[in-house]
């Protein structure tokens, strides 16, 4: 373009970008800041590691057991004053459900949990997931497991 080419024209390009630019942060301070920080914590940091070589999240999250080859899941604990524990689908980053009591079956293949959410029943290999708040829909065998984790007969109980 012509225009452009006139010494005028690009030193009022270039006074109205600075000015303009100048502006937006004096005008717009919280979200400079707010995309500022956004780029600081983007960059990756070498993760804290606990005395068992565990994780430890920027979060406080904190594996407790993880499980699963071709899909990731994991027990974590989280908080520091607060403690929740929560049962994680690693590959979708989402919590399942918070839990109070987890087992594993003999296989190690299947995690069973009693939670917010009721009674979850997690196969990692298949990544099928089953919850209710009724015991009364899973086998015969899957609820003599989750009595048993009720009565405190096996696995993990979480002390809140």
């Amino acid at each position: 373009m012509k225009i452009f080419k006139n010494s005028t024209v690009k030193i009022i390009s270039i006074v109205l970008l600075v000015v303009g630019g100048g502006i937006f942060f004096v005008s717009l301070p919280k979200l400079f800041t707010k995309i500022l920080t956004k780029i600081v914590d983007a960059i990756p940091a070498e993760p804290e590691i606990d005395s068992n070589g565990k994780i430890i999240y920027k979060d406080w999250r904190k594996t407790i057991q993880s499980f699963g080859s071709r899909r990731q899941f994991a027990v974590e604990k989280c908080g520091t004053t607060e403690i929740s524990w929560f049962l994680f689908d690693r590959d979708k980053n989402k919590d399942i459900d918070e839990i109070d009591r987890y087992t594993l079956s003999p296989s190690k293949l299947i995690v069973y949990t009693i939670g917010e959410k009721g009674y979850t029943k997690l196969n990692s290999e298949t990544a099928e997931v089953i919850q209710s708040k009724d015991i009364n829909l899973f086998s015969e065998e899957d609820i003599k497991i989750f009595k048993e984790l009720e009565a405190g007969k096996g696995g993990i109980k979480y002390q809140k």
